[in-house]
């Protein structure tokens, strides 16, 4: 890797906080970063304005702004021919995405949506199995995870979190953008014959958006796939269930085991214990730089990602 690349992040929250202390640790020094919120941006070199005297300055931006501004941000640093490393979800909106990547082709930018959990060993392995075919014909695929929303960040009203308000593109189904894109990811991208999305608020918190959605997907593979997510649930959760005709595949978050499950067995067939889960945002960093280092394209570039943000835009 590069270590002397001029990188920018944008937004410092805590999602911009790890990725600044990951690249740190990786022997990253030409690090800036911009927030809003100047409180955020004690003992970090920073820069004042998003112009583009400034933003020529630099090789990559990370845009880890709230939801809303990520096209806007990602926007301004294309034009001064920045690689682009985009939190999750790309955005809340499908305006400006075509725009982007367009502007990005055109300078043969290398762009990249974060996709973590796609580097957590377990779904890795999951990832493996199924390419192998080892399971047969793959009948289903489901995916669950929830959270209390008011845990989430313990020094942090939850009402003031972008997650609880529309305009900052909040809500259970873009927060759970991971689940969708590791089904569509575990099912190498089938195209969807139908899909459906039920979602609602339906406690007390105190938040404008959807706390709760079941979504279905029928695959023109074959495959039946979901995705339940919710802001409800007082321990967090996280898991994967795939069927298959040789038997269940079954991973719980919480336990970093994956199961195999058949008529008359039950297998372990995978297990990493004491897992530290900032590895996956530490490999996921490594790959990008490694794409970028030999100007290839990442397995989760804009036009990649878009393709699953389009079903979560167009049911909310």
């Amino acid at each position: 890797m590069n270590k002397n690349l001029n990188i920018l992040i944008i937004g410092f929250g805590s999602i911009g906080q790890r990725h600044y202390k990951n690249m740190l640790s990786l022997g990253f020094k030409n690090i800036k970063v911009f927030d809003s919120d100047k409180s955020r941006l004690k003992g970090v070199d920073l820069i004042k304005n998003l112009n583009k005297k400034e933003l020529d300055k630099f090789d990559i931006a990370f845009i880890c702004s709230p939801n809303n501004l990520h096209i806007k941000h990602a926007l301004m640093c294309a034009y001064s021919g920045c690689d682009l490393f985009i939190e999750k979800p790309l955005s809340n909106s499908i305006k400006g995405i075509k725009k982007l990547e367009k502007i990005c082709n055109k300078k043969k930018l290398l762009t990249m949506v974060a996709s973590n959990m796609r580097f957590h060993p377990c779904l890795e392995f999951i990832k493996k199995y199924l390419d192998s075919k080892k399971l047969g014909k793959i009948y289903s695929i489901y995916h669950e995870t929830g959270n209390y929303l008011p845990n989430w960040r313990k020094n942090q009203d939850y009402t003031r979190n972008y997650a609880a308000k529309k305009v900052t593109g909040g809500g259970i189904i873009f927060d759970a953008i991971h689940e969708f894109d590791l089904l569509f990811w575990l099912n190498n991208f089938s195209k969807v014959k139908e899909s459906k999305f039920i979602f609602d608020k339906l406690s007390n918190l105190k938040i404008e958006t959807e706390d709760l959605c079941n979504a279905l997907f029928k695959f023109n593979n074959k495959v039946i796939g979901s995705v339940h997510c919710d802001y409800l649930q007082k321990s967090y959760s996280r898991s994967c269930k795939i069927v298959g005709e040789k038997g269940n595949l079954e991973w719980d978050f919480n336990e970093n085991i994956v199961w195999l499950f058949t008529e008359k067995s039950k297998k372990k067939l995978f297990f990493i214990k004491n897992y530290d889960i900032n590895n996956m945002y530490i490999d996921e960093i490594k790959y990008f730089f490694d794409c970028m280092n030999k100007r290839k394209s990442t397995f989760n570039d804009i036009k990649i990602s878009s393709i699953v943000l389009e079903y979560c835009i167009k049911r909310v």
